[in-house]
């Protein structure tokens, strides 16, 4: 198994626990920027976007190129802050990363260097496309475990 998928499931296995902690999940710093919560569900968009972004790599028999989307408009459509529970957000971006972890589990050694467009110059791989998946992932947890 990928050391990447075993870093994945150590964060699934620890950071739920450590949510429990966190008592400022609906503070927002400003108006204009995202409470812990939100950021939270901009994990679970992250997820989901990701998710079908490796599907489509691993699926393809040509050189995918991944398409940006709009995270504050994201956020902003699901409505985050007022439209669910912080349990339901935790719940959800440990669903969302489970169904990427079992992903994951299954990808041969020849499919993590299949080739991805990142923008109109830059290929990397599906290796470096997951990496940067977690390190996002643990900027943002580091976000809303500030303090805890």
């Amino acid at each position: 198994m990928n050391q990447l998928v075993s870093e994945l499931e150590k964060i699934l296995s620890a950071v739920p626990r450590k949510m429990e902690t966190v008592t400022d999940f609906e503070d927002k710093p400003l108006p204009s920027k995202w409470s812990k919560k939100e950021i939270l569900g901009h994990l679970c968009d992250s997820g989901n976007v990701n998710h079908q972004r490796f599907v489509d790599i691993i699926a393809s028999t040509d050189v995918v190129t991944l398409k940006g989307y709009n995270q504050d408009f994201f956020v902003e459509i699901h409505d985050y802050q007022h439209s669910f529970s912080v349990e339901d957000i935790i719940h959800l971006w440990i669903s969302v990363n489970k169904q990427i972890t079992a992903l994951l589990v299954n990808v041969s050694e020849e499919q993590w260097k299949l080739d991805c467009r990142v923008d109109a110059q830059t290929v990397q791989t599906l290796e470096w496309l997951v990496k940067d998946y977690i390190d996002h992932m643990n900027h943002h947890l580091a976000q809303i475990l500030a303090g805890c």
